[in-house]
């Protein structure tokens, strides 16, 4: 029988050499692919832990954050980035005065569609209505955020009151450095 050759080794040489050249490439390729699904799966799950934890606290930073990093990782989700349109929908709508609790529950209602589709995308388990029903915030933390928000909401009156003490106190100044100097007037 004849041997084969290829660039000078047996058919037989040539293949193990092809396997000791390749067999590295694969497994690196293999090895970075497994972690860049590892950290992009890992990166995806902290946006729905923190959304979790901050979702009876719109107002806080990590929130915010969440809602934001949202079409960074979940970009090629349609009901994710469907459900995080109509939520950012509910929460930029002003409602008229008196449907503010009606609009309060569309915006809880949207919020929980959309840890819904983010823990679908993730292929994790949890109804709507436990999503809904088992959020967690103590009512000292409700107190504080709420006296905060509404001490943020009288800063734009405490400004003005202040620019017009100031304003009163600088025509004092002038009524009585105006008195004093006219007074020198008349001495001198």
């Amino acid at each position: 029988m004849r041997e084969i050759y290829i660039l000078g080794l047996t058919f037989s040489e040539f293949v193990t050499l092809i396997g000791i050249i390749i067999g590295p490439v694969v497994a690196v390729c293999i090895t970075l692919a497994v972690e860049h699904f590892r950290r992009r799966r890992d990166e995806r799950t902290h946006v729905l832990r923190v959304l979790l934890a901050t979702r009876a606290t719109p107002a806080d930073a990590n929130y915010n954050g969440a809602i934001n990093l949202i079409p960074v990782y979940f970009n090629t989700s349609k009901k994710v980035m469907a459900a995080w349109r109509n939520y950012l929908d509910a929460v930029r709508f002003k409602p008229v005065p008196g449907d503010e609790q009606a609009h309060e529950k569309r915006i809880i209602a949207k919020q929980t569609a959309l840890i819904f589709s983010i823990m679908e995308a993730l292929n994790l388990k949890l109804s709507e209505s436990e999503i809904q029903a088992e959020a967690y915030i103590s009512g000292g933390f409700v107190t504080r955020d709420s006296i905060y928000i509404a001490s943020l909401q009288a800063m734009p009156e405490i400004a003005q009151a202040m620019k017009r003490s100031a304003d009163a106190a600088e025509g004092m100044f002038g009524l009585v450095s105006g008195q004093k100097h006219s007074q020198g007037h008349i001495e001198g």
